[in-house]
C-alpha cells in the first residue's frame, strides 16, 4: 500500500495570528478609497476623514492628496464593516503608503489569517479536495511566517505568493484556513522551509540540488501522485533564431547556434547544465538560467530532454516550478485519493520533527515595516 512510504506524523505547531505587512504595489499615482462609509487618512501631524476616492501622488516635498502635501508616509484605515480600496482592489486591514527610492509603495497591513484568504485560491483550485486546501493553507502560513521570522519582506509576487485580497476570496478556501488556523510547519523549533511548485512531473528534487541549501525534509523522491496531472508532460518547439536572440539579451555571445546538449543531471533528473554549441565557439549554461531566460511558463521545468530537430530545438518535459516541497497537482490527487492532510505533508516534507515554535516574538512590534 502507499501507506507504506510515508512518515506519518504530526508537524504543526500553532502561533496567534500576528499583523503582516505586505506589499502590493508600487508607483507614482494610485486611487484610495472604500467599499462603504467613510475611511481615514493619518500621517504623525495630521488626520482627515474622506468619504469619496481621493488620487494619491508620489511628490518631492511629500505625499499629494488632491492637490494637498502630506508627510512621506501615511495611513488609511476604513470604516468598520469596511474595506480600503487601492484602484478598486478591496483588502482587509489598514493600508499604509510610504515614498521609497522615488516612488510610493503600497503595504497592505493585515491580519495573518486574513491575509492567507487571498491567497489560497490564486494558489490552487478552490474546487480541489478540502484536505489539499488544508495542506496549502498550512504550507502558505508556514512561508509567510518563515519570511517574518527572518525579517524578510513579503509581497504578492508569484515568486513570494500571489495574494490578490477581498476579491480573490473563495468560501471554501476561507474554510481550509479557517480549520487549520495558526498552525504551521516546524523543525527544530523553527518554521520550516515550506516551499512548493505546481507539479513534479513525478518527481520531487531536493533543495540542495536546486539552490545549494540542505533541507533534510527537502529531498530527491519519486512522486507517483503527479504522473497524471495536466502538466506532467509537456512539449516546447523552440527556434534556434529565437534562442539565439534571447541568449544574446542575456548577455551570451552565441552567433549561429548549432546544438544544445544536456551536459549533467541532478538525482531527480533534472537539467543542471547544458552545452551551447554555435559557430563563434561553445557555451555552458545552467538549466535554471535557461528556463529564466525563455521564460518560466514557456520552458516550465528543467525536467526535460532535448533533441535537435533542424532549425528548431524540441524540449519534452515534465512538470511545472522547481520541483522542490509540495507538488500541488501530487496534492490534489492524493485527496482525490482520500488521504488526509497530514499524510499530504509527510508525503512532501518527511522528517519534519514535533515541535513547537520557540519563544521568539512573532508580534506585530517585530514585523518588517514595510514589504
Amino acid at each position: 500500500m502507499l501507506l507504506s512510504l510515508f512518515q506519518l506524523n504530526k508537524a504543526h505547531a500553532y502561533l496567534p495570528a500576528p499583523a503582516i505587512n505586505v506589499k502590493i504595489a508600487e508607483g507614482d499615482t494610485f486611487l484610495i478609497s472604500a467599499t462603504r462609509g467613510f475611511y481615514k487618512i493619518k500621517d504623525q501631524k495630521k488626520e482627515e476623514i474622506f468619504y469619496h476616492p481621493v488620487k494619491i501622488k508620489f511628490s518631492p516635498a511629500g505625499i499629494d492628496i488632491n492637490g494637498k502635501i502630506w508627510d512621506k508616509e501615511i495611513k488609511i484605515e476604513p470604516d468598520d464593516n469596511s474595506f480600503c480600496e487601492v484602484n478598486q482592489k478591496s483588502y482587509r486591514g489598514i493600508i499604509i503608503i510610504k515614498k521609497a527610492k522615488g516612488k510610493l509603495e503600497v503595504i497592505n497591513k493585515v491580519n495573518l489569517e486574513e491575509y492567507l484568504y487571498g491567497v489560497i485560491k490564486l494558489e490552487i483550485s478552490p474546487e480541489w479536495p478540502l484536505a489539499t486546501l488544508c495542506a496549502q493553507a498550512i504550507v502558505a502560513r508556514t512561508y509567510a511566517v518563515r519570511r517574518l521570522w527572518n525579517n524578510f519582506p513579503i509581497t504578492n509576487l508569484p515568486q513570494h505568493q500571489a495574494y490578490g485580497g477581498v476579491k480573490a476570496e473563495d468560501a471554501r478556501a476561507a474554510i481550509a484556513v479557517d480549520i487549520t488556523r495558526g498552525e504551521i510547519l516546524t523543525y527544530h523549533g523553527q518554521p520550516a522551509n515550506s516551499v512548493y511548485h505546481a507539479c513534479s512531473g513525478g518527481y520531487i528534487t531536493s533543495s540542495k540540488e536546486v539552490w545549494g541549501e540542505d533541507y533534510p525534509y527537502l529531498r530527491v523522491q519519486k512522486d507517483p501522485f503527479s504522473l497524471n496531472s495536466p502538466y506532467s508532460r509537456w512539449k516546447l518547439r523552440v527556434s534556434k533564431k529565437e534562442l539565439e536572440k534571447k541568449l544574446q539579451r542575456s548577455g551570451f555571445k552565441v552567433r549561429q547556434i548549432k546544438s544544445l546538449v544536456i551536459t549533467e543531471k541532478d538525482l531527480s533528473g533534472r537539467c543542471k547544465t547544458l552545452l551551447v554549441s554555435c559557430k563563434s565557439g561553445s557555451y555552458i549554461i545552467s538549466g535554471r538560467k535557461l528556463r529564466e531566460i525563455l521564460g518560466p511558463d514557456v520552458l516550465r521545468s528543467t525536467l526535460f530532454k532535448v533533441k535537435n530537430e533542424g532549425s528548431f530545438f524540441l524540449f519534452e518535459g515534465r512538470g511545472w516550478g522547481h520541483g522542490v516541497g509540495m507538488s500541488q497537482w501530487g496534492a490534489a490527487r492524493m485527496g482525490e485519493l482520500g488521504y488526509t492532510t497530514e499524510q499530504i505533508l509527510s508525503f512532501y516534507y518527511p522528517c519534519l520533527l514535533y515541535t513547537s515554535p520557540s519563544p521568539r516574538d512573532l508580534s506585530t512590534s517585530r514585523m518588517p515595516s514595510s514589504a
